[in-house]
């Protein structure tokens, strides 16, 4: 029988995502009473009522959903939270009924279910969201690490307050702009867009000077920012949030240049665009809760000479090692060191009794991270040679993802099937293997899906989308891939190489997105820029280096 203390990778992982989704749901809420209130209670000279009521509806709806989502994440949540303490610390339910993630929790899934409640009923009062909307976001403040600071907490407290209202009224708001912008006529959308573009630049303008403020609370020093697996997620959000200003400035100057017919199918587009890079920026916030601040890490950071040596240019390693000479399995090794009747009770994860990475080890993986390069930089070639329609080869570009995901399902994990002695199911405890075979199958998807797009062998309007999708959810895996390292200083450096993948995976689903919806001159730009992307991906990945 597994035993439960095998699944503490899993749990931390899930406490990420379904963190991620406690932002996601609660950002919808605040944005979504912001938008409502602003964009669609005031009457407007050029607005009929009727027009108004149909996207206020949809809104609403929106919002419901976003109330009952809320709560059943932060239920799961809490289920596994409970479930990590009662395994790993030995905690009772009473005593963990008092704690403050509880508290928080049971608040926020009340206020949830009033927000699915009340919506219905105040389509034309609006205020009496504000209540539950509070609560949602006093929840969010209790477990964030601004409650948990002893130097500076109002400071801090207020800084988070002010940076997750910002957020939520922005990124949050996007989605209803979307659909108000779908449901209305063309000259009604662009009222809805630009009563939307006041409340963007002040909650931009907000949440960069609040984000900038607090990250100086939590970052001491420039080496925190490289050196800590805090640093590396702080950077990857900043760097996604710059990529929504870009959107952002685009939509904007769209909204201040464009007439009121041009302006709708190129907006609705480019917020899709910014919401799926939103999504994103959520998902590296909910890693970011999960580590502990930088500052707190003067002792385990990673130096510029580690970093280095890591990252210089070397041959990339083309040729496998011996299977016989990398570590034995985990699980076969751990058996030997500890006796099976006391591993409940030490409460570790498998992967922190295994031996450290040998030589062998190493170049496995490195052998394996430059070959995935050298697909994604050929397969980033061909794919910017089938624009030009002069390389007839080239349009069959997808085909190397088709490798490249049997690849990945035979490599990533030699100590299970098909080349190691643990079976395929019983792999299955170990989030990082998860996490491979995930990506494998979506890669093998997605080969399927886009060669048939290319060639014009699938009638179903959406097979295009697959490939933009896939990449975007693989980026997100990425960004929240996890490694059962003892070292934390080969974490980060891990982090370091896989985070700048992610980020870039993210944008080429994004363009691609782009390049298929919108209007067709507006497709040049993001056509070119999205196998630019994997031709980065291709290039970082063949550098890559563990030793």
């Amino acid at each position: 029988m597994w035993s439960v203390d095998r699944f503490a990778g899993v749990y931390a992982y899930l406490a990420v995502v379904l963190r991620a989704a406690i932002l996601i749901s609660q950002s919808l809420i605040l944005g979504g009473v912001i938008f409502i209130w602003s964009a669609l209670m005031r009457p407007s000279e050029s607005a009929s009522s009727a027009a108004i009521d149909v996207a206020r509806s949809k809104c609403v709806r929106l919002l419901r959903i976003s109330g009952l989502l809320l709560a059943a994440a932060h239920a799961l949540c809490l289920l596994v939270n409970c479930r990590a303490l009662i395994v790993s610390a030995g905690l009772s339910i009473p005593d963990i009924i008092g704690a403050n993630f509880v508290l928080a929790a049971f608040i926020a899934i009340c206020s949830g279910l009033l927000v699915a409640q009340l919506a219905a009923s105040a389509t034309r009062r609006m205020w009496a969201l504000l209540v539950p909307a509070f609560l949602i976001l006093a929840s969010s403040v209790m477990t964030n690490h601004a409650a948990a600071r002893i130097d500076g907490r109002l400071t801090l407290i207020v800084l988070t307050t002010v940076h997750l209202l910002a957020a939520g009224a922005w990124i949050g708001g996007l989605p209803y702009l979307r659909m108000a912008v779908s449901a209305a006529p063309a000259e009604i959308a662009g009222v809805f867009a630009k009563r939307f573009s006041y409340i963007a630049t002040i909650s931009v303008s907000v949440l960069g000077l609040s984000g900038v403020a607090a990250s100086l609370k939590y970052v001491d020093t420039a080496a925190a920012m490289y050196g800590t697996s805090y640093g590396v997620m702080l950077g990857a959000k900043a760097s996604l949030f710059a990529a929504l200003l870009v959107l952002g400035a685009v939509n904007h100057r769209a909204i201040r240049k464009l007439s009121l017919v041009k302006l709708a199918p190129r907006l609705k587009r480019c917020v899709e665009a910014e919401i799926v890079i939103g999504i994103t920026a959520f998902l590296a916030a909910a890693s970011l809760t999960s580590q502990p601040p930088a500052i707190d890490l003067k002792g385990e950071r990673v130096s510029l000479s580690a970093i280095y040596e890591r990252a210089r240019l070397t041959w990339p390693r083309l040729k496998t090692p011996n299977l016989r000479d990398i570590s034995p399995a985990t699980r076969h090794l751990s058996g030997k060191r500890i006796a099976p009747g006391n591993i409940a009770d030490i409460g570790v994860q498998r992967s922190d009794v295994a031996a450290p990475n040998t030589a062998s080890d190493i170049a496995w993986s490195e052998y394996n991270h430059n070959w995935i390069g050298l697909m994604l930089l050929v397969m980033g070639i061909f794919a910017f040679l089938s624009r030009t329609g002069r390389v007839p080869i080239a349009g069959h570009w997808p085909l190397i993802f088709l490798a490249l995901g049997i690849f990945i399902f035979i490599r990533a994990d030699p100590e299970n099937w098909p080349l190691g002695p643990n079976g395929f199911w019983e792999s299955f405890d170990q989030i990082e293997v998860v996490q491979h075979r995930a990506a494998a199958l979506m890669v093998v998807a997605f080969a399927a899906f886009e060669w048939r797009v290319q060639h014009n062998k699938t009638q179903w309007p959406i097979a295009p989308l697959v490939f933009p999708a896939v990449c975007v959810v693989g980026g997100a895996l990425l960004l929240t891939h996890t490694h059962a390292l003892a070292n934390s200083k080969d974490q980060v450096l891990a982090e370091l190489s896989h985070t700048p993948l992610a980020i870039l995976a993210v944008l080429a689903g994004s363009m691609r997105w782009l390049e298929l919806r919108l209007p067709g001159a507006d497709t040049k730009i993001p056509g070119c820029a999205w196998p630019v992307c994997f031709m980065l991906i291709g290039a970082l990945l063949l550098t890559y280096k563990e030793g």
